[in-house]
């Protein structure tokens, strides 16, 4: 009989798992400054230096990043997987998102809360006016994984989100392609007016057509760059 032996935690260890939950859970959103090491170790009840261990672990598994002098801040909501590392073709990415995020905006619009709600409307306005393209790329992001949390299905936000980390470099372009940004601001105003409605098939719709504009301005400017070759 095989047996795997008992192994015994430690301090940092524990610590890491704690906050790995409340990250995961929300309870420390993306962006959000984590607690100084002084609080956490207040709180947790060990020592500074565990505190240390336990962030550089965070660090390390791409949840958290440190900035001397700042602090440690949320990165990611999840610990990123290995499903989707490596180089994909746009092609590949969009059918997967076609069939992810379209039935999570349907599910979205049945279920939401009224917190749900109002985290998409914050990112409906932050997205409008911000200017800088890999801020709303970010914002983006933001977005498409809040309504994914919005369906109730805890594996939703986690696929979504995991998605959106190998579309960093096609997101920047999409971006920055002249008249995107406006375009995108009204396709997702229409998704969120459906979800808010509780139309669930308006707001599969509605993400559907605001997935095929992003594929339809890759394929400008892949069109473009042939033409300039």
């Amino acid at each position: 009989m095989e047996v795997v032996p008992v192994t015994q935690r430690t301090a940092a260890e524990h610590v890491r798992s704690q906050l790995i939950e409340l990250i995961e859970s929300g309870e420390f959103a993306v962006g959000q400054r984590l607690p100084s090491e002084a609080d956490l170790a207040r709180s947790f009840g060990v020592s500074r230096s565990v505190i240390r261990e336990a962030l550089h672990s965070l660090n390390a598994l791409g949840l958290t990043r440190s900035y001397t002098g700042k602090g440690t801040f949320v990165d990611a909501q999840y610990v990123p997987s290995q499903l989707l590392t490596g180089k994909y073709l746009p092609r590949d990415l969009n059918e997967v998102r076609h069939t992810l995020e379209v039935p999570a905006a349907r599910l979205a619009a049945e279920r939401r809360s009224a917190t749900d709600l109002r985290t998409l409307r914050r990112l409906l306005d932050k997205f409008r006016t911000t200017d800088d393209p890999e801020e709303r790329v970010g914002i983006d992001a933001d977005f498409h994984v809040a309504i994914a949390s919005a369906t109730g299905n805890p594996l939703f936000p986690r696929l979504v989100a995991e998605l959106r980390s190998v579309l960093q470099e096609q997101a920047l372009a999409v971006a920055v392609y002249p008249g995107r940004a406006a375009q995108a601001a009204d396709e997702h105003q229409a998704i969120f007016e459906a979800i808010e409605a509780r139309r669930g098939a308006e707001a599969a719709d509605a993400m559907l057509r605001h997935l095929e504009a992003v594929v339809q301005v890759e394929a400008s400017r892949t069109s473009s760059r042939k033409r300039k070759s």
